[in-house]
């Protein structure tokens, strides 16, 4: 991951970091350019686990939620399509590709957001990942990054196979609150950084003591100008 030179991202960081701080950091769109769901997609398709006429419309779906947000029953209705998507794929298929893609995906990162992440885990931060996007892929991702926890959607699993189903709570909107305290327990969110490019996200940042806006969407932008947050552009 290339260090960047960021006079101008350094005054977004907190001035003390007491080890139990800590930085929450989206990942489509945050940490890297586009969909996640897009380098998972692709390489599914190429092992024949995920038909390539059905890839375009799950991404678009998925990316058109991302951007736009929704309303729950919505939310709820791109949720189902991506889970039936996977319905009666084997696991252990899909975990070998999620090795190979996340590298991809940590490759993607942009340097900017690379140069955070780096300056919150000197600092002694707890470094979460927390994204919608699979589980499997969110932790394997993280962990290429340094991070110290990835947390994702959890898919049901019954004799090896994918049901169709979640497993506990969407990791997004308020369910991202879920999902984090399922995985790392106990949060002090009032001393914690979160960074995020969605409004669908705003449960999340308004938590937070240090919310960040990261090429933010329409809501987001909107909400993060009205709070006085700081608003970064990575490209």
């Amino acid at each position: 991951m290339a260090a960047l030179a960021a006079p101008e991202q350094s005054r977004l960081l907190p001035t003390t970091a007491p080890s139990s701080t800590l930085a929450i950091f989206d990942l489509d769109r945050t940490l890297i350019p586009g969909s996640s769901l897009v380098h998972l997609g692709r390489a599914l398709a190429r092992r024949g686990l995920l038909s390539p006429w059905t890839l375009p419309t799950h991404v678009a779906r998925n990316l058109v939620f991302q951007r736009c947000g929704a309303s729950e029953s919505k939310a709820e209705r791109v949720r189902d399509s991506m889970l039936r998507a996977f319905s009666g794929t084997a696991q252990a298929p899909l975990l070998s590709a999620v090795t190979e893609v996340a590298a991809d995906v940590a490759r993607d990162v942009y340097s900017g957001a690379g140069w955070l992440l780096e300056q919150h885990l000197d600092r002694g931060d707890f470094c979460v990942v927390l994204s919608a996007s699979p589980h499997e892929l969110v932790s394997a991702v993280s962990g290429l990054l340094g991070a110290h926890r990835g947390v994702g959607t959890v898919a049901e699993v019954v004799d090896g196979c994918y049901t169709g189903r979640l497993s506990g709570p969407f990791c997004q909107g308020r369910g991202k609150l879920d999902r984090l305290a399922q995985e790392v327990g106990p949060v002090q969110l009032s001393e914690a950084a979160a960074y995020s490019d969605s409004g669908s996200d705003l449960a999340l940042l308004r938590s937070c003591r240090r919310p960040v806006a990261v090429n933010p969407d329409r809501a987001l932008r909107a909400a993060a100008r009205a709070s006085g947050w700081p608003i970064l552009r990575f490209s």
